[in-house]
């Protein structure tokens, strides 16, 4: 019995302090990696791989838009500064089945694109020395912050843990 209370204490604090409480979940698609939301709205920022039959386009491996869930949902390419400063992915080929990422907003988060013949494209990140395939990012950001002067608080991770498979939520306070 005390065993079941330590889970369901931790489930049910876990589920408090990493929920987005009635944030839309865009539709899962067939080449969807993984999209952002943040807490101002619930605007998403979605990122599929932009795929060419059965391989990723190596000259323009993601599709990156923006669900304006304001305006009934619609879908509208992100705008130049969203693209150039903050939620455009910026890529590089590293191996034939590898692409290095990262966000305009920050270089010193990569995220990594893998593709098998095998497997659907996926990205995975490492944050706090847990390795993990995106689904999705839920950025926090500080009292007071504008769409000109954006400040995170923190960012939450969620997806599936890179050797388990199991669901994992890793949270990275940004400094």
């Amino acid at each position: 019995m005390k065993t079941f209370f330590s889970f369901f204490f931790c489930f049910f604090i876990n589920s408090i302090l990493f929920s987005q409480e009635n944030y839309p979940v865009p539709e899962k698609t067939a080449s969807r990696l993984f999209y952002i939301q943040h807490s101002n709205n619930y605007n998403t920022y979605v990122y599929d791989a932009n795929m060419e039959g059965d391989f990723i386009s190596t000259e323009n491996p993601i599709n990156e838009y923006r669900i304006v869930y304001t305006e009934d949902g619609a879908k509208k390419p992100l705008n130049k500064i969203q693209k150039q400063f903050a939620y455009g992915m910026i890529t590089k080929l590293i191996a034939p089945n590898l692409i290095e990422m990262h966000l305009a907003a920050s270089s010193k988060l990569k995220f990594y694109l893998t593709f098998s013949d095998k497997e659907k494209p996926r990205v995975y990140v490492t944050i706090n020395k847990c390795k993990l395939y995106l689904d999705s990012m839920f950025v926090q950001l500080k009292e007071g912050s504008t769409s000109l002067k954006t400040k995170a608080k923190y960012v939450l991770f969620s997806g599936k843990d890179f050797i388990t498979g199991e669901n994992v939520v890793e949270k990275l306070i940004v400094k």
